[in-house]
């Protein structure tokens, strides 16, 4: 009777102990696929920060002449690592007339005070969307009548309903703009749309009278350079901001964006926005040294106590195993048989492991991913008109498919054959070591 033979009558006759062996490696693979795929799940959990969190740096050139040209702002976007996503801001006076001159009238109640300059002025905000300033991106503001400002084109304006009425503009109707001192020019736009405030504003009786919702007034970016900087040739921004596919690269692309020539970077002050994500990586970092411990702990405690449970079931078997021997069967096909039954049990358990593994790692692993995302993140107001806000909003990682992968399936497979391997000849060894005789001494 060969040992595959054996192996199978023993296993279908002694069910009890195949089925604990079973079981004790069912837990074993299990506990080592779903780290593993838990492992897998935070590296992907890093790529999607990295497209959540998008990392950004900010060029603040309010204090230099001309602001950034154009034309530096298309050698910026040439660096490599840039995304190509951009938002161009300017942030400005002005003083409001009517196409014939007349001045517009602004409303000053609730205003803490109406400065000297500005009984006719309001805050213009320019950007590249208007649909991208925070006042719209918050859902502090939002368009009632006409169209958004989007890119470049004939100078247009969005102002508050209130103002509208308050001075019988309506959608396609001119006005001008006039700067409130400095070298800047005047700029007659068009009204492109109509806008409200949703929220209340809560500066009553503290902002004077140009911050007033009422009295603010989005432009293009073009009209706000004229403001600025004069009637030049070239659109200037005060601000840019450039976002990155790779937060990680950010040093080296700001680097970059420094050599650029045609620009008084000196003047300027660049600043790196990821602080989320360099948080939130630290969080599954720590969640990836911990799973890489679990794994180590898990390898090395199954080891050890599955040497310890074969030792044990095969000193019960010594009788068997001086019988075999007695008859003639070498040590080598006492051994094989051995092995085929462990492996062959530990192979059932196997099978089994990847399917409770996957359900186990996917329940566990979106708790402990949506814990990284599970704190509030802040947003910063890059004008420095206003403080920064925190929001709630999670990452999304709660939501991330956690999932043994055939790789994985296939390195503890192997892993664990191995060890189950290993440890059944270890267990077996001190008794095969033993004669015939000496079997035999003890079973009397």
């Amino acid at each position: 009777m060969n040992a595959l033979t054996r192996a199978r009558l023993y296993l279908l006759r002694k069910k009890g102990k195949s089925l604990g062996l079973c079981a004790f490696v069912l837990v074993v693979a299990t506990l080592m696929l779903a780290c593993l795929a838990i492992q897998s799940a935070t590296h992907t959990a890093d790529a999607n920060l990295k497209k959540a969190l998008l990392g950004y740096f900010t060029v603040n050139a309010k204090t230099v002449d001309g602001g950034i040209p154009q034309s530096v702002v298309d050698e910026v976007l040439e660096v490599d690592g840039l995304t190509g996503a951009h938002d161009l801001r300017s942030y400005t006076y002005a003083s409001y007339s009517d196409a014939q001159g007349a001045p517009l009238s602004i409303n000053t109640q609730g205003a803490a005070q109406v400065p000297e300059g500005y009984e006719t002025a309001g805050k213009v905000v320019a950007n590249s969307s208007s649909q991208a300033e925070s006042y719209f991106s918050d859902g502090v503001f939002e368009m009632v009548e006409g169209d958004p400002i989007e890119g470049e084109g004939a100078a247009r304006v969005l102002v508050h309903e209130d103002f509208a009425s308050r001075n019988g503009l309506t959608v396609g109707e001119k006005m001008t703009l006039s700067p409130v001192g400095g070298e800047g020019s005047p700029v007659e736009a068009t009204v492109s749309g109509i806008f409200t405030n949703v929220k209340a504003q809560d500066s009553i009786g503290v902002a004077p009278s140009y911050d007033l919702y009422d009295n603010i007034v989005f432009a293009d970016t073009a009209t706000a350079s004229a403001l600025l900087y004069g009637s030049k040739s070239e659109t200037g921004f005060q601000y840019g901001d450039f976002y990155v596919d790779d937060p990680e690269e950010l040093d080296r692309i700001m680097d970059d964006v420094r050599s650029i020539a045609g620009m008084d970077w000196e003047s300027c002050t660049l600043t790196r926005y990821d602080n989320d994500y360099q948080n939130a990586k630290a969080s599954l970092q720590g969640l990836q040294g911990v799973v890489s411990i679990a794994m180590a702990s898990v390898t090395v405690v199954c080891f050890v106590v599955l040497a310890l449970f074969l030792t044990l079931r095969f000193r019960g078997r010594i009788r068997e195993t001086g019988a075999y021997l007695a008859m003639g069967v070498t040590k080598g096909s006492v051994l094989a048989q051995y092995l085929v039954e462990v492996a062959a049990v530990a192979a059932l358990a196997l099978v089994l492991s990847f399917g409770i593994s996957s359900a186990i790692a996917q329940h566990v692993g979106s708790g402990l991913l949506s814990q990284v995302s599970a704190e509030g993140y802040e947003t910063i107001d890059l004008s420095g008109e206003g403080g920064g806000e925190r929001s709630d909003e999670g990452l999304g990682l709660e939501s991330i498919s956690v999932e043994v992968s055939p790789g994985d399936f296939a390195l503890v497979g192997v892993s664990g054959i191995a060890l189950c391997l290993g440890s059944t000849a270890l267990a077996a060894a001190p008794v095969l070591r033993m004669k015939p005789k000496r079997i035999l001494a003890l079973m009397g």
